[in-house]
């Protein structure tokens, strides 16, 4: 019997996406879907972080065309320069985007999940107790861990999460998060300035996020980040 497991569709989907490895209807229909599916957006956050962690190494130099195009045939089984602008975010050689979500796809459940050390914590309870989120910052490489533990939005609303500078006027959105499993992404440096000494808090919003940029619903619980020691990243 073989040891390697199955992948999930979505997040399978979710790499893919990440890689811009999806046909034109297939990509569309993804699009759409992740304006109302925070636990899709979840997926897209958690490769996001994990593949570009694959790319810190990757020198900007692309090989030739006729190297590049035979090799996409190759593995692909297709015709080579039907996919445009492999931006170097993500992969400057796309044979080798190719090589890396298969292995990721066969793999991942073993292999997968950037290193995690929290050095800020966060517990977020509401003041009924229904709601209960755990959260963590790793400054190495900006990661952002968020654990629902208890508690769900309401039918056709999400749970987002803020986050409030020291010297901030207002809070900045880390966006919609799943509420049913954990999520690990990157954030900006920006955002990521925000964290020592800041503040942060869930609110109760509409589907897909506050249309604002800034809380419309219910603050449903708020906490000071402070040391991790304590943390456990999963």
């Amino acid at each position: 019997m073989s040891d390697q497991q199955e992948i999930p569709e979505d997040e399978a989907l979710a790499a893919e996406y990440v890689l811009r490895l999806l046909d034109a209807d297939t990509e569309r229909s993804f699009k759409t879907r992740l304006l109302t599916d925070p636990n899709l957006r979840a997926h897209v956050h958690f490769w996001e972080a994990e593949f570009a962690a694959l790319t810190d190494n990757i020198p900007d130099a692309p090989p030739s065309p006729s190297v590049k195009a035979k090799l996409v045939a190759d593995l692909s089984g297709r015709q080579a320069g039907t996919r445009r602008g492999w931006a170097r975010g993500w992969f400057a050689f796309p044979a080798l985007a190719v090589i890396i979500v298969a292995a990721f796809l066969a793999f991942g459940p073993v292999s997968r999940g950037p290193a995690f050390d929290p050095s800020l914590h966060a517990t977020l309870i509401s003041e009924d107790g229904t709601v209960h989120i755990e959260a963590g910052y790793a400054p190495d490489g900006h990661l952002f861990k968020v654990i629902p533990e208890r508690g769900a939005p309401a039918a056709g609303r999400d749970f987002e999460l803020w986050v409030i500078g020291p010297e901030a006027q207002a809070p900045v959105s880390l966006g919609v998060i799943a509420a049913n499993q954990e999520s690990l992404f990157k954030i900006t440096p920006e955002i990521a300035a925000l964290m020592d000494g800041g503040t942060l808090a869930v609110s109760d919003e509409p589907a897909g996020g506050s249309p604002t940029g800034a809380p419309t619903g219910a603050i449903l619980a708020i906490d000071e980040f402070f040391d991790a020691d304590l943390f456990q990243a999963g």
